[in-house]
């Protein structure tokens, strides 16, 4: 009979002991499959935050067999900027492997040619961190290892209806090998945004907010053609036919100009004006305010269209000089609200015509300020030739404004205008006004 030494039933009754209490981890990655085809709709990826309370305790190192608590790990107040660029970035390349629309807040290529998507997201992700657990352990037997546990609360932002429409608690675990490894809390959040992407519920939201957006946005808008006289008009006249179809448009970032053109309310603007909102509040010349909803947007040419909400009865819209007939030297006016002086009128000539890349500009020493972007530049007649988009500010510099001619900006909008049968029509394409042609 062998006889078993005393100690190394000791040693192994405290193995298995500590095979016990040594915490188990476990890998991250799961497969998660969708249950249905992702949105065509583009998403944006807005903030990933922390909601636990700076100070409390999360976790912290443990050593040797027992496990001994060496260190408590506490949530920081600090923000850092690089951990949320990197959380932002991984989340990106989640969505788009699993086959969703993004737009990028970095180049997706590799190349130094390539720019981020300057094209804003139907949708926006954003999350809170509600709970955070982080320990490390360091012993000869297991390792160095670092083990990461968040749960983050996902919100999903339409822009075009202005409201949350889904929202979801998701918790993500990952370990990774040494000590204070941040590895272990990316992978962490990697698992939380996958339980997300495979949530039945969250693609539901997503499917059924665009297929509204399909029904509401044709393919191309028609707008009936405007008369307008065929003999120039003096300021004050002009000002008064054109006055009530100018609009002060305000986002959360800023405020500029825009005008009607059409009484079904389409509201043409520079793309700079709306920035990245889908809803807009537009102030109307009767003192009301409307929500605007943004069509379509073109960040390159610098122009957006706009619809607004609600009823359109007596609202009507600018006559548009649909063909190439502005001439250097004609007279011009820009009305629009700069420095918020609403209906602000301004005269001048056009000065030139110039080339910027791809765009047409029609050059103006008409006074531009800013506020004036996405108002009309009209002539004699009463017709918008351009856009005021931009001008050059410098010491010493004055009278160089631009604008966007306004048959550019319909095309690229996809906008068209409609001409009634058997109408007699200006160089511009204006039907003439029936008392002026007799």
């Amino acid at each position: 009979m062998i006889q078993t030494p005393i100690w190394s039933v000791v040693l192994a009754s405290l193995f298995w002991w500590l095979t016990l209490q040594t915490p188990t981890l476990s890998e991250p990655t799961i497969a998660f499959q969708a249950s249905q085809e992702p949105t065509a709709a583009k998403i944006e990826i807005a903030r990933i935050r922390s909601g636990v309370l700076p100070g409390v305790i999360i976790g912290g190192h443990h050593e040797g067999w027992l496990n001994i608590v060496q260190q408590r790990y506490t949530a920081s107040g600090d923000r850092d900027d690089r951990f949320e660029e990197s959380a932002r970035y991984l989340i990106e390349d989640e969505l788009v492997q699993s086959g969703f629309n993004i737009a990028r807040s970095q180049p997706s290529s590799v190349f130094e040619e390539a720019s981020a998507d300057t094209e804003p997201g139907r949708f926006l992700i954003g999350g809170t961190m509600t709970q955070a657990r982080l320990n490390s352990y360091q012993s000869w037997f297991k390792g160095d290892i670092t083990q990461d546990e968040r749960t983050i609360r996902w919100e999903l932002f339409d822009r075009q209806r202005a409201k949350v429409v889904y929202r979801q608690e998701m918790t993500g675990s990952a370990k990774a090998e040494g000590i204070d490894n941040p590895a272990a809390t990316y992978e962490a959040i990697r698992g939380s945004i996958k339980q997300l992407l495979a949530e039945p519920t969250f693609l539901t939201a997503l499917n059924s907010s665009e297929v509204e957006t399909i029904a509401l946005t044709p393919s191309r808008y028609e707008v009936a053609a405007l008369a307008v006289t065929d003999q120039p008009l003096s300021i004050a006249q002009l000002t008064g036919r054109s006055v009530s179809a100018i609009v002060r448009i305000r986002t959360s970032s800023g405020r500029g100009s825009g005008f009607l053109i059409d009484p079904s309310g389409l509201v043409i603007t520079n793309h700079h004006v709306v920035g990245s909102a889908f809803t807009v509040n537009v102030d109307l010349y009767d003192g009301s305010t409307r929500v605007g909803r943004v069509l379509r947007r073109d960040p390159g040419l610098d122009a957006a269209l706009i619809r607004l909400d609600g009823e359109t009865t007596g609202i009507l819209g600018l006559p548009l000089c649909q063909s190439n007939a502005v001439r250097v030297g004609e007279s011009v006016i820009a009305i629009g609200n700069p420095l918020s002086l609403s209906n602000s009128v301004t005269q001048g000539i056009v000065s030139g015509f110039r080339l910027d890349g791809d765009r047409s500009l029609i050059q103006t020493d008409t006074a531009i300020n800013p506020g004036n972007s996405g108002g009309p530049l009209m002539n004699r007649q009463g017709a918008v030739i351009g856009i005021v988009t931009e001008k050059i500010a410098s010491k010493g510099i004055e009278g160089l404004g631009f604008a966007l001619p306004i048959e550019q900006v319909l095309h690229r909008l996809n906008v068209q205008i409609v001409q009634p049968d058997q109408a007699k029509l200006n160089d511009c394409g204006n039907p003439i006004a029936l008392s002026q042609a007799l």
